[in-house]
């Protein structure tokens, strides 16, 4: 029996960079790969996480008289990550919202009604419901489940996975998909593993198999300076994406710092302090290198 319920950590209505139109994004929690420049690290871990932003706490205490485990403190650090649980009480305390829970459970029929309230932008857009993460390959069977009940509502469908999973997982996900949008970081396999974690060679042959499968399919790459923005990885992705078929579109990401204070109220260092976004002349230059090759770039920001 397939999973009805699910744990997300973000619903963003409007949206209008996770496929065609006017779109509605559920971001499913938790994801295999653990990249380096991650805007989101509240995504990776599949269990709901505290996190806490100073700059909102007004200093009462309710949290500290809520949490069953001693976890809160009036002091520094705030948290005791050790002793948290992930209960949540302190969050349903914090009227201020310094302390906020990062993931929830989530029904089929929850994001049905959040969708519904999209319906009419969706059919004046062209637009529809966007599954993203984390990874929804990590809830394969609520993903389905989600995925089929809303092509049963007529929405438009759109898939983002970063594509690391058992080819027959990612099959039995992406079979309600309309769209898949694929991520693609470095082609060199250890340089892959130093960057997310996890080795290349599976999410490659998946994207190849996606390709054949007729699916339609956008690729996207994040450009993150000193780590994957080398001439040699662009041309070696160029030659790659260039021998499939089926590859409507090459978005090129910009990497930005945006996601560096949900790292700090999370407990975790950034690791990527200081590194700038790269410039529109250093953006174009990588997209010439697939276009070469046939491909059709858009870059994020500059279209």
């Amino acid at each position: 029996m397939e999973a009805e319920k699910g744990t997300i950590f973000d619903v963003k209505h409007f949206a209008v960079h996770d496929g065609p139109g006017i779109r509605t994004t559920i971001f499913l929690k938790g994801c295999p790969l653990g990249c380096l420049w991650c805007h989101s690290p509240e995504s990776q871990s599949p269990l709901p996480e505290v996190a806490y932003y100073p700059n909102l706490c007004i200093g009462c205490g309710a949290c500290v008289e809520a949490c069953p485990n001693g976890a809160q403190t009036l002091g520094t650090p705030k948290i005791l990550r050790e002793l948290c649980t992930g209960v949540g009480r302190c969050a349903e305390e914090c009227y201020a919202e310094a302390t906020i829970m990062y993931g929830r459970e989530a029904s089929v029929g929850d994001i049905l009604e959040e969708a519904d309230k999209d319906r009419l932008l969706y059919e004046t857009s062209g637009g529809g419901v966007t599954l993203s993460g984390g990874e929804p390959t990590m809830q394969p069977g609520f993903a389905a489940t989600l995925l089929g009940a809303l092509k049963e509502r007529g929405y438009h469908t759109a898939l983002d996975t970063c594509g690391h999973a058992e080819w027959r997982v990612l099959e039995r996900v992406i079979a309600d998909a309309d769209l898949v949008l694929y991520d693609l970081k470095h082609m060199d396999s250890s340089t892959h593993r130093e960057l997310t974690g996890v080795t290349a060679e599976l999410i490659q042959s998946n994207l190849r198999r996606v390709a054949e499968s007729g699916k339609s399919l956008v690729v996207r790459v994040p450009v993150v300076p000193g780590h994957n923005d080398s001439h040699e990885n662009f041309a070696a992705m160029a030659g790659f994406l260039g021998g499939l078929k089926g590859v409507e579109a090459v978005e090129l990401l910009p990497y930005h710092d945006l996601g560096s204070p949900k790292y700090t109220a999370l407990g975790r260092e950034y690791p990527l302090e200081g590194l700038r976004s790269p410039e529109p002349g250093e953006l174009s230059e990588l997209a010439g290198l697939l276009e070469a090759e046939g491909l059709r770039v858009v870059v994020e920001g500059l279209e």
